[in-house]
């Protein structure tokens, strides 16, 4: 049972595993194992609708990761909106 409702367009998580978050997130950690991934950011959210946020931010240039999430929340826009204009 959940209390989370779905706004028009969107579905409610079922708690059933994400095979596509669970590959990237195995992707993820094999990089950062090899030690390709030096600093991560990110943030999803749970079955019950609460926000989880991971902070890895030991990159030095902070204006490179400032940007990098600017271009990360332009591209989300961007992938989610297309095709809404009315």
């Amino acid at each position: 049972m959940t209390n989370v409702t779905a706004l028009p367009g969107a579905t409610v998580p079922t708690g059933e595993p994400n095979a596509a978050l669970v590959r990237g997130l195995r992707d993820l950690l094999a990089d950062a194992e090899a030690g390709r991934l030096q600093s991560f950011i990110g943030c999803g959210f749970m079955a019950d609708g609460h926000r989880l946020s991971a902070c890895f931010d030991s990159h030095e240039n902070v204006y490179e990761m400032m940007g990098s999430l600017a271009w990360l929340q332009a591209e989300y826009v961007e992938r989610h909106t297309r095709g809404t204009e009315r």
